[in-house]
C-alpha cells in the first residue's frame, strides 16, 4: 500500500511498503526540492540539464476540431482566435525559423542556454501522423533543443498518432503531452463549450499511461459558483491518472472570446489575489511532491484583459505565493 494522509500541521503520513511513516517539514527541506517548498518546473529542469531549459512557442498552423465544425465552431469560449500564442511568434514563418527567433528571445530575455519546442496554438495531434512528422521534426534538431511539449485535446489523443508520441517520448531527453482536463465537472465544460467530456482525459491519460507518454494537464479554477471541493476534485483526478506535472490557472476574461461576450452582458464572479492565493496553496498541499508544478498562474497583457486586473501581475503573485507557503509553514504534499 502506497500514500499519504495528513494528520497535523507538522506531518503527513507516507505508506510505503505496507509500513507507515511521518514525512515533517524538515525532512521536505531535504528533499531534492529545496529551498522552494513546492515542485517548480523550472528548477526540475536545472537539475536535470544543468542549465536554464526554457520553452520556444511556436505556431505550426494546426486547428482544432472545436473550430472547425468537426465538434464545433469558435473554440472553448476561453480561447482567442490566434490561440495560445506567445509574443515572439510569427505563425506565417517556417517552424525552424520559429524557432531561432523563439531562441534568441529567451536567451537575450532569460539568459537560457537549453531550449524546448512548444507547439502550443490550437490542436497540435490534430493531424495525420504524416503532418506531425513534417511539423515536429524540423523544431528539434540541434544540440540546444533538448525535447518537445505538445499541447492537445484529449479527444485528439488516439491509436493513430500514439506510436508516434512513444517513439518521441523514447527518442527524445524531454518529451510531454499537454491535456486540459479544465474540470471533472461536465457542466463546467459544457459551459465554456469545450465539446468533450471528462471521460477522454480518462481515455487519453490510460494510452498515454499505457506507452509510457509524460502528461502536463490543464486545470482551470474559479468557474462561476465552483466550490473549494470541486476544484480540489479536479487537481486530484489529474494527480490520481498519473500526470507528470499540472499547470493551474485562475479563470480570467480575455478580450475577442465568447468568454468576453458572456461577461460583459452579465458579470460573473472572479476571485481576487488573496482569494486565488488561497485557493493554489490548498491545490499544492493535495498534489504528490513528486508532481511538477508548471503553473500556479498565467499572465495576459493589459491590452487584452476584460478583468480581473490583478491577473496581468505574474510577478507579485509569485512572490506573495512563496511568501505565503513559508508564513503557513506549509509544502507541496502536505495533505496528501
Amino acid at each position: 500500500m502506497e500514500g499519504k494522509l495528513c494528520l497535523t500541521n507538522m506531518a503527513c503520513m507516507v505508506f510505503e511498503g505496507g509500513a507507515m511513516h511521518a514525512i515533517t517539514e524538515t525532512q521536505w527541506q531535504s528533499q531534492e526540492f529545496a529551498p522552494k517548498r513546492w515542485n517548480y518546473f523550472k528548477d526540475v529542469l536545472i537539475r536535470r540539464f544543468g542549465t536554464k531549459v526554457y520553452k520556444v512557442g511556436v505556431n505550426a498552423g494546426f486547428d482544432c476540431p472545436n473550430r472547425d465544425g468537426t465538434k464545433g465552431f469558435g473554440g472553448c469560449a476561453y480561447c482567442s482566435q490566434e490561440g495560445s500564442l506567445s509574443p515572439h511568434q510569427d505563425p506565417k514563418a517556417a517552424v525552424a525559423e520559429q524557432m531561432e527567433k523563439g531562441k534568441a528571445f529567451v536567451k537575450r530575455r532569460y539568459n537560457a542556454e537549453k531550449y524546448i519546442a512548444y507547439f502550443q496554438a490550437f490542436t497540435n495531434t490534430y493531424a495525420p501522423v504524416e503532418t506531425l512528422r513534417e511539423r515536429f521534426e524540423p523544431a528539434i534538431g540541434g544540440e540546444d533543443c533538448v525535447g518537445l511539449s505538445v499541447a492537445t485535446r484529449p479527444d485528439c489523443v488516439n491509436e493513430d498518432n500514439i506510436g508516434y508520441l512513444a517513439e518521441l517520448a523514447e527518442r527524445l531527453p524531454y518529451f510531454t503531452l499537454e491535456l486540459g482536463l479544465q474540470s471533472v465537472y461536465q457542466n463546467r465544460l459544457d459551459w465554456v463549450n469545450r465539446q468533450e467530456t471528462v471521460q477522454d482525459y480518462v481515455n487519453a491519460m490510460e494510452l498515454l499511461n499505457k506507452h509510457n507518454v509524460k502528461v502536463i494537464t490543464h486545470v482551470i479554477l474559479g468557474f462561476p459558483g465552483e466550490s473549494l471541493q470541486e476544484m480540489e476534485d479536479t487537481v486530484r483526478l489529474a494527480d490520481r491518472m498519473g500526470t507528470l506535472g499540472i499547470k493551474l490557472q485562475m479563470l480570467h476574461v480575455i478580450k475577442r472570446t465568447k468568454l468576453a461576450f458572456l461577461y460583459n452582458k452579465e458579470p460573473f464572479k472572479l476571485m481576487d489575489m488573496e482569494e486565488y492565493l488561497d485557493t493554489v496553496i490548498h491545490m499544492i498541499e493535495r498534489l504528490r511532491p513528486k508532481v511538477e508544478i508548471h503553473r500556479i498562474t498565467g499572465e495576459t497583457d493589459s491590452r487584452d484583459l476584460v478583468a480581473p486586473e490583478w491577473t496581468n501581475q505574474k510577478g507579485i503573485f509569485f512572490k506573495r505565493f512563496d511568501e505565503e507557503m513559508e508564513k503557513r509553514n506549509t509544502w507541496q504534499g502536505r495533505c496528501v
